[in-house]
């Protein structure tokens, strides 16, 4: 009966362990939109009625998907938060060219999409100052979002291209 009660609170220990790390360490997203909503304006769903023009707004306004503003990044797995992995300026410019490029998406969703990973965005003082939720079944989320991102559904050439610039191995 001993041996079972210690099982019992090793195995309790562990889990209590593990959802501390993932509160204290995994992002939080809300957070970040809450505190750049004033920093970003909200976009408008696009659409292929009003595509056009939203584009043509961003542009007008030299808005990006956080190009030339990010500095470094950080890739967290969902399934397994404890493996993170670190982008340095380079790389994180390669992820937000691919973003910023509405060839790398079609239009419409796969559906309610499960996302496997989440790239938060730093500045130079490292500062959340964004993220995109990536789903390996080729659907993204993107804050702040633009009209180039179509939805978030990302193209054939958009999906390998942004697999290959997370590729962590």
């Amino acid at each position: 009966m001993r041996t079972v009660f210690k099982i019992f609170l090793i195995v309790l220990s562990i889990l209590i362990i593990w959802s501390a790390y993932i509160f204290f360490t995994f992002p939080n997203k809300e957070k970040i939109e809450n505190s750049l909503k004033d920093k970003y304006s909200q976009n408008v769903t696009p659409d292929k009625t009003n595509y056009d023009s939203l584009v043509k707004i961003d542009k007008k306004e030299k808005r990006t998907i956080l190009l030339g503003k990010a500095k470094s990044a950080e890739m967290h797995n969902n399934s397994f938060p404890f493996t993170t992995h670190k982008f340095d300026q380079i790389e994180t410019e390669r992820i937000l060219k691919i973003i910023n490029d509405s060839s790398s998406f079609n239009w419409g969703e796969i559906g309610t999409p499960y996302y496997d990973k989440i790239i938060i965005f730093f500045d130079k003082n490292k500062n959340e100052i964004g993220y995109v939720d990536v789903s390996l079944d080729g659907q993204i989320n993107v804050f702040p979002n633009l009209a180039l991102t179509k939805w978030g559904l990302l193209s054939d050439k958009g999906f390998k291209d942004l697999v290959i610039a997370i590729r962590t191995e």
